[in-house]
């Protein structure tokens, strides 16, 4: 829904060429392409804090941080986006706020894929699966709301409402970190996970025991 707004707002606002559209979203793609450090330097920490660590964290440590950070970015990019697509406004500006928005999609998809995987195991391609077909589903409807979304709300109202859906839905990595435990425990697939952990550790210690 968020890439049916930049037609609206950089062909029929600012009069830019279809082609020209196109090029402002490699602005989107410099946002992704600059969410590889952000990755290399959590994963330096993670790796010194494992090391140092007498414990081992929760398992929503691992992943979720980064879809903390990238949740607020995508926020921030939407309503950048809505409020400074104004004709008295340089079209730069609003193209300069698909940097936040790549960044933020990227470190939320990719951290929440990966956690999705680290939760569900060997079970990590059918939960996958499942995303992804939720995810195609809802991809293939919600944007059919785009257009008329635009006519009644105009570009600041829509770009808004999307910003404040993103708001709400940013606080899940938050809302995992503090119950994920809890969440995963409801889970048949999980809980199987755990009791073959279980058994396979108390298989080992047996082993271990013997003469």
């Amino acid at each position: 829904m968020s890439f049916n707004v930049f037609p609206a707002v950089f062909q029929e606002l600012y009069g830019l060429s279809p082609g020209q559209c196109g090029l402002v979203q490699l602005a989107i793609g410099a946002g992704c392409v600059s969410s590889l450090p952000i990755y290399w330097l959590y994963e330096q920490i993670l790796r010194r804090v494992l090391r140092s660590s007498t414990g081992k964290p929760k398992e929503e440590y691992y992943r979720l941080p980064l879809a903390c950070l990238g949740g607020p970015l995508f926020v921030v990019s939407l309503f950048w986006l809505g409020w400074s697509s104004r004709i008295d406004v340089p079209f730069a500006v609003p193209m300069i706020a698909g940097i936040p928005f790549g960044m933020g999609f990227m470190c939320t998809f990719i951290a929440i894929l990966n956690y999705v995987t680290d939760a569900y195991q060997m079970f990590a391609a059918s939960a996958n699966a499942a995303s992804s077909c939720s995810r195609s589903f809802l991809a293939t409807f919600l944007p059919l709301a785009s257009y008329p979304m635009l006519s009644h709300l105009g570009i600041s109202g829509t770009c808004s409402l999307l910003g404040g859906l993103s708001a709400l839905m940013s606080v899940i990595p938050f809302l995992l970190i503090w119950k994920g435990e809890v969440i995963r425990s409801r889970s048949h697939f999980c809980n199987t996970l755990k009791d073959k952990d279980q058994t396979s550790e108390t298989s080992q210690n047996s082993v271990a025991g013997e003469p």
